[in-house]
């Protein structure tokens, strides 16, 4: 039984970095695993969707993200689909001010259509999408209409839609057996090519007083899951990995700091001599 493995690449890494983000995925592992998993002998092909920053984003997720799509291309029978993104903007409800941001287009629908595609030219048995987007549940109603079988892979159930669960052949929790195919730890990871971390730190930790003085404002705090995921700042990386590196080098180096509040870890900058 061969299997076809469809990415959708920004999905699948962010319900990583949500449920495990101290984890880095070997795909070439993951890949064998889950070909085991479904009841298939061989992997026909394994398709990473994806949007690609453009030279006016974040230096360091255009990196982390060059470095990740050049180590899948080297893995005998992956490919990569690259897709611009798209600018816009928005006003930030917290501080009033405009943040431009980028969205992915044709994501999806590539991903879709490639899925029916190679199903119509029977070049696979089994797929399997990473992914819980409902927008693929079409896709997998029409695959399984000739003949194939689509199962949905995600990291635990968060993001996954019922639809699109009641659409697949079935699904599968990648979280549950997470240490199949994740290195032990990130220093066995592939590594992110080399940056300047001294003015990554500096925006960053003044994002970190800029969150304080907004939550700190109504009575609150800076939960440390909350800044590195979801915080959105104007100069500083959008990707978690790379906010978690800063935060830890500033922990280390005495400029953070952080402490418990209701059994949640909260952070915060550390006083300066002035304070």
């Amino acid at each position: 039984m061969r299997v076809a493995l469809f990415f959708d690449g920004k999905n699948h890494m962010k319900d990583l970095r949500r449920t495990a983000s101290d984890r880095w995925l070997d795909h070439g592992k993951l890949s064998d695993w889950v070909v085991g998993h479904v009841g298939g002998t061989s992997l026909s092909a394994a398709y990473y969707y994806t949007g690609i920053p453009n030279s006016k984003e974040d230096t360091q997720e255009r990196h982390a993200l060059s470095d990740l799509l050049d180590e899948l291309e080297r893995r005998p029978g992956f490919f990569v689909r690259r897709f611009n993104r798209r600018a816009n903007t928005r006003e930030c409800p917290h501080c009033q001010q405009v943040i431009a941001y980028t969205e992915e287009k044709m994501v999806d629908t590539s991903l879709v259509a490639e899925m029916i595609t190679l199903a119509v030219a029977d070049a696979y048995d089994i797929g399997i999408v990473f992914s819980g987007d409902l927008d693929v549940a079409p896709g997998l109603t029409a695959v399984h209409a000739l003949g194939k079988r689509m199962w949905v892979a995600t990291f635990g159930q968060y993001g996954l839609s019922r639809s699109l669960t009641r659409a697949a052949w079935a699904t599968i929790d990648l979280l549950e057996h997470l240490d199949e195919f994740a290195y032990a730890d990130l220093g066995q990871a592939p590594q992110l090519r080399p940056s300047a971390p001294d003015q990554v730190d500096s925006e960053v930790l003044r994002e970190l007083r800029r969150a304080e003085a907004h939550f700190t404002a109504g009575g609150g705090f800076v939960g440390a899951h909350y800044f590195v995921h979801r915080w959105k700042g104007h100069a500083i990386p959008d990707a978690p990995d790379l906010r978690r590196q800063s935060v830890q080098r500033l922990l280390a180096s005495g400029l953070a700091e952080t402490y418990q509040v209701d059994g949640k870890t909260a952070l915060r900058a550390a006083p300066t001599a002035d304070e």
